[in-house]
């Protein structure tokens, strides 16, 4: 039930929605095949099949298809109505055993999305609901709902986001799905998502706060000076409810004075109303000021009431009011849209005594509410005067920004800002269009578009990432709601060139308010903390989190409660729901409050990843939730041995930031990456931030060298000499310190003379580093097998390879076997490492991640690598905006707020580091069926297999010692133990890896 006065919600044009929001069948029985097309995957040859329509008590598709020739798989296809989607639902028969569905949404910037649909095993009917807007929201928040078992995306935009309206939807089979030769699809429904309507609401203006007046201020009138008087808060018409006093005296002069509320950050469209009780024993008239929607101020004296000293109603409409005094805005007498500031005032007129009282209470203004864009937008289509433009690099515009840099310039900064332009509080909506044809090895090489924002003094506030281009592709329209800050009084487009070269245009911009919108937030966000590092904590510690939700406005009583329920790695529910008190926060900021929350620790499984998910409700409104991993860990395996032993290293977005140690210590990582260099000028200074907690934390360091400088700049700043002597200089200072390895640079691109620059970087370097001590591992630049570098000889001055891989995990391997033809050519045969292995993660769901990364690193110690960084940890976000970004996608952490805490990734990465520890490969399997079997085994006798199955859920029998502990570990680190008693143990695997531990007695079978 609604509680009445607070937010009572009224919904117009009704009858309009529900037309608008009927389902669309989207299976004709008066059309060929339904309206459905037919395709047999042609990028692959071989898959025959067919389409076909049969009339049953429902008109149902069948697909057929048969792969006995080759092929990968068979399609059904309908293009959609032009309508954004809400969901899309169907039925499905599929054979049993078969436990996904694989769809493809091409939504309107011509993106592809494709996504396995979890099924259930069974077979036979199965109905299913996608809910297609709420999914990829879940995406971008962070949190992807677990109804999708793996997600790939690619043209149009290409960034993982659901651009309306959808184009296309297809239905694939391959080999496992079609195993009985078709399967059936019926009822398949489109729902459109509601059109924008108007909401009647009753917003609150009497929040004053847990003490003081809240959004109202005290205005004595000092334009006319003399007069005295104050505001303060009182007890309310109604128990538990605070009112206003507006006290006032005129004899020593002076005009009015008033009590004042500033109301556009509700961002009503109209205001109907402003409702109120008041209440005086002297007052038997005042004043009220109105400003609205055009900044037009509206002015009447002499509203009456009787001083009797009781409360009484009353209602201002705003029309009324205006018709009289007024200036500024529109300046016409008519009253424009809602009410942007409220100020009732008292004269000399208002009491026959020149001191008096007037009590406000129960004070709500009757508004609508209303989705849309404001009518004055900032545009820029590149067809005018572009002169306030600046730019660095090559930069046109000529209907259009263009940005180019040839691979000659890849160190010139390319980049353009537009001109400021005006903005304020509020949720905005910026769109464009961007084109490319960019060199694009991973997505962090591309073009990127932010918004900056500042305050009234041109400092800058924030920058919020719009998108990103990278690769080939043709035109592509962005739009995206940012809430832009408080203190914010313009912004700006930037556009950039990251890593890349090649061209990126974008055109079209527009930025535009969205003004009318519901009414603000009172919750502006929740921050969940914790004591552990990371938010991992150790068996034994008490599993407590600290929730901090700062709001807009005083939250009522029943509001201050924090939902909470602790959710697997697959999103059923492992404890709770139950409610937790906020109360505010002591000796903080007037609206803050807090819970301190406690886990009970035999209820989690140690080892295992968890998410505490949270809410806390907003009257009638949509709960504000938010959400953070955790899990309990054992101290890390790996610091029982030597840095030295544990093959994985890690580098970070910036190997600076003391945070970044501390998570990758906890995670098992031993050797970590610094970023060391020198001074380019005499006498050569060194540096290197972060060495002292990587001995603090027990662990080795493994740096960079300024010979990354001469690869985006040639020799601009450096020489050979000087080369040598601040490699000297640096290794006097720290070789003793901690190095484990040196790493001479990073992925350089360029041909020719480069090439030959950067080797005798290289050169300089690597006979230094020998020349002060032949036992220091020098690792070669990260760059893919490229001859060039072989023919000019840069395999003479490195003591190992390096490449960087962010494809899928099988090109791991084909990069090392190209490595290793290359090493036999040159007669150069060395160890190879990857100090970043990786995914373009913006988009996929954490369990795609984990699953990546657990197969990437397996497979490069199969193929014989020596170590591995996956990338990355981190990179803060005091700000909370980054989430769901290409460059937070990255981090195995989640860094919103700086609260670090573990995505599923984490968990994974640290149960392949400290399963694996220092175990050596020894075997690898591959089955018939598809399952593939990673053996490693250390001096001790104890192994670990990895296990997966990429195709399909299969139980398979791995070979254990008869009375052999296995313990299995699943993907999200839930440990199961199993006493065996023979010599065969069934194992269930699928796509998401096992991790298999067992000891194995010399000479058994394995």
């Amino acid at each position: 039930m609604l509680r009445p006065l607070v937010c009572t919600v009224l919904l117009l044009n009704f009858a309009n929605l529900a037309i608008a929001q009927r389902p669309v069948q989207l299976i004709d029985a008066q059309q060929k095949l339904g309206g459905w097309t037919f395709d047999n995957g042609k990028e692959f040859p071989g898959a025959v099949g067919h389409l076909e329509l049969k009339q049953e008590q429902q008109p149902t598709l069948v697909l057929h298809g048969d792969f006995s020739s080759g092929g990968m798989y068979v399609q059904a296809a309908k293009r959609l109505p032009d309508v954004p989607i809400d969901t899309v639902s169907f039925e499905v028969n599929v054979p049993r055993g078969v436990e996904k569905l694989t769809t493809r949404l091409i939504d309107g910037s011509g993106q592809c999305h494709q996504l396995n649909i979890r099924l259930g095993d069974k077979g036979g009917w199965q109905q299913f609901t996608f809910p297609v807007a709420r999914y990829f929201a879940s995406l971008e928040a962070g949190a992807p709902m677990d109804i999708v078992t793996g997600y790939e995306k690619w043209s149009g935009a290409n960034d993982g986001r659901w651009h309306q309206p959808g184009k296309l939807l297809v239905f694939l089979a391959g080999r496992e799905a079609l195993n009985e030769g078709s399967i059936s699809i019926r009822n398949v429904m489109l729902v459109p998502t509601p059109p924008k309507v108007e909401l009647a609401k009753s917003i609150r203006l009497d929040d004053l706060g847990e003490e003081g007046t809240g959004t109202w201020q005290y205005n004595n009138g000092n334009e006319f000076p003399g007069a005295k008087g104050s505001l303060a808060a009182i007890e309310g018409p109604t128990d538990g409810q605070s009112s206003l006093r507006l006290s006032a005296n005129f004899s020593g002069g002076g005009r009015y004075v008033g009590a004042r509320n500033r109301l556009a950050a509700l961002d009503v469209k109209q205001t109907n109303a402003i409702r109120l009780q008041v209440r005086s024993s002297e007052v038997k008239e005042f004043s009220l000021r109105l400003v609205d929607s055009s900044d037009q101020t509206h002015q009447r004296h002499g509203l009456t009431m009787v001083a009797d000293g009781q409360w009484q109603a009353m209602t201002i409409d705003p029309v009324k009011i205006a018709g009289g005094e007024h200036w500024g805005g529109a300046n016409d007498s008519k009253w424009h849209g809602a009410v942007k500031l409220i100020e009732v005032m008292l004269n000399a007129r208002s009491s026959d005594s020149p001191s008096m009282n007037l009590d406000l209470g129960d004070i709500r203004m009757e508004a609508i509410v209303e989705g849309q864009r404001s009518s004055h937008v900032w545009k820029e289509a590149f067809e005018g005067d572009v002169s306030n433009w600046q730019s660095e690099g090559d930069a046109s515009m000529h209907s259009q920004l263009t940005l180019r840099r040839t691979l000659g310039k890849l160190q010139q900064p390319t980049l353009a800002t537009s001109p400021l332009f005006p903005v304020q509080e509020g949720t905005w909506e910026f769109a464009y269009r961007w084109q490319s044809k960019l060199h694009s090895p991973d997505n962090s090489y591309h073009g990127a578009v932010a918004i900056k924002t500042f305050d009234a003094s041109g400092k800058l506030l924030a920058t919020f990432p719009l998108a990103i281009g990278s690769g080939e592709s043709d035109w592509v329209s962005v739009s995206k709601r940012i809430r832009l800050p408080a203190q914010a009084t313009s912004a700006q487009w930037y556009v950039r060139l990251n890593k890349t070269y090649g061209e990126f245009s974008i055109d079209d911009l527009s930025a535009a308010r969205l003004v009318v919108q519901p009414a603000q937030p009172s919750v502006e966000s929740i921050r969940i903390a914790s004591q552990a590092i990371g938010n991992l904590f150790y068996p034994g510690d008490a599993i407590e989190f600290q929730v901090t939700v700062p709001t807009s406005k005083t939250l009522e009583q029943h509001d201050r409660q924090l939902r909470l329920e602790v959710r697997d790695y697959r999103g059923d529910v492992v404890v709770g729901p139950s409610d937790v008190s906020l109360s505010a926060a002591q000796g903080k900021r007037q609206r803050e409050y807090q819970a301190s929350i406690s886990l009970d620790a035999n209820t989690l499984n140690v080892g295992q990843f968890y998410e505490l998910h949270v809410s806390v409700p907003q009257g009638e409104g949509d709960p504000i939730t938010e959400f953070s991993g955790f899990a309990v860990l054992p101290e890390a395996v790996s610091k029982q041995y030597r840095p030295e032993q544990i093959p994985f290293t890690i580098r970070n977005w910036d190997s600076r930031i003391g945070d970044y140690f501390y998570l990758a210590d906890r995670l098992g990582l031993r050797m970590m990456g610094v970023w060391g260099g020198w001074s380019n000028k005499p006498p050569y200074k060194p540096h290197l931030p972060g060495m002292e907690v990587v001995q603090k934390l027990d662990a080795k360091w493994v740096t960079g060298t300024p010979c990354s400088q001469v690869e985006d700049e040639g020799f601009k700043n450096v020489t050979e000499e000087s080369l040598r002597q601040e490699m000297t200089n640096f290794l006097a200072a720290y070789a003793d310190q901690g190095l484990a390895m040196i790493a001479l640079g990073n992925e350089p691109h360029g041909k020719g003379q480069v090439v030959l620059d950067n080797v005798k970087a290289y050169k300089a370097v690597y006979e230094t580093v020998k020349a002060y001590d032949p036992e220091i591992h020098v690792i070669g630049t990260s760059v893919e097998p490229n001859e060039e570098y072989f023919q000019a000889g840069y395999q003479d001055y490195l003591d190992s390879y390096d490449f960087h891989i962010y494809e899928h995990y099988t090109n791991v391997r084909r990069t090392m076997t190209e490595y290793r033809q290359l090493m036999r050519k040159y007669d150069a045969v060395k160890p190879i490492h990857s100090t970043e292995l990786g995914l373009n993660s913006q988009g996929q769901a954490r369990l795609a991640v984990a699953i990546e990364l657990i197969k990437k690193c397996t497979v490069f110690f199969a193929e014989g690598g020596e170590t591995v960084s996956w990338f990355t940890i981190m990179y803060p976000d005091k700000d909370g905006n980054a989430r769901g970004q290409f460059g937070d996608a990255h981090c195995v952490f989640d860094c919103k707020f700086n609260n670090y805490n573990p995505r599923l990734d984490a968990v994974a990465y640290y149960h392949i580091i400290n399963s694996l520890a220092v175990k050596k490969f020894t075997e690898e399997k591959q089955h018939p069926d598809g399952t593939q079997e990673y053996l490693f085994v250390d001096d001790q006798g104890a192994c670990l297999k990895v296990v997966w199955n990429d195709e399909r859920k299969k139980v398979v029998d791995l070979g254990v010692a008869a009375d052999a502990k296995v313990d299995v570990i699943r993907i999200d680190g839930l440990r199961k133990h199993i006493d065996a008693n023979r010599a065969l143990v069934p194992i269930e695997v699928s796509n998401e890896p096992v991790l298999v531990l067992y000891r194995q007695p010399t000479g058994a079978t394995k």
